[in-house]
């Protein structure tokens, strides 16, 4: 006999604005949509936390100058296996963004763990001899404290990035 459960899916996929009011606005959305349906708060505010870092990422990095680019796509899925896929979708500003996107998530993938990859990269801020340097810590802090894979691809001038979250486990 199959559990009623088997079947319980979830699934937002919505074209947004690119502004930066719907960081918070979106944040604070997905947060009380999760909260109302799962008792796991912690679990709920992994996927809020996720949701509005890469809703982030996709404004400071995203063309938004280029033709008619004002609109970014969130996808959140999930299903009862308690893995939930958070993807953010916008516009590719230049060949540079993308390879160091990708250069991080290769980095932050190689390490077992996302607590790993966290640890590696807090060392290495701390042991640059450069005052300015940017942190990078973006990407990392995702994986770590939403405790999961991230990965991204880029097709037609479009990058897409996506955290797996496996709410079964614990960071």
């Amino acid at each position: 006999m199959s559990d009623a459960n088997d079947d319980f899916g979830f699934s937002i996929d919505m074209t947004v604005r690119n502004e930066w009011r719907n960081v918070d606005l979106l944040r604070t959305s997905v947060q009380n949509c999760f909260t109302a349906v799962f008792a796991d708060v912690d679990g709920c505010h992994a996927i809020a936390m996720v949701t509005g870092e890469l809703l982030e990422n996709a404004l400071k990095y995203g063309d938004w100058v280029s033709g008619d680019r004002a609109m970014f796509r969130l996808r959140v899925n999930g299903s009862a296996n308690h893995i939930v896929e958070v993807s953010v979708q916008n516009p590719l500003k230049d060949r540079d963004n993308a390879s160091n996107l990708m250069k991080a998530i290769d980095e932050i993938n190689s390490y077992p763990k996302p607590e790993q990859a966290y640890r590696a990269r807090m060392l290495q801020i701390a042991q640059s001899e450069e005052e300015a340097a940017p942190s990078r810590l973006g990407l990392v802090r995702i994986a770590f404290e939403g405790n999961c894979r991230l990965a991204a691809t880029i097709e037609n001038g479009t990058v897409t990035v996506t955290a797996a979250l496996d709410l079964t486990q614990s960071a």
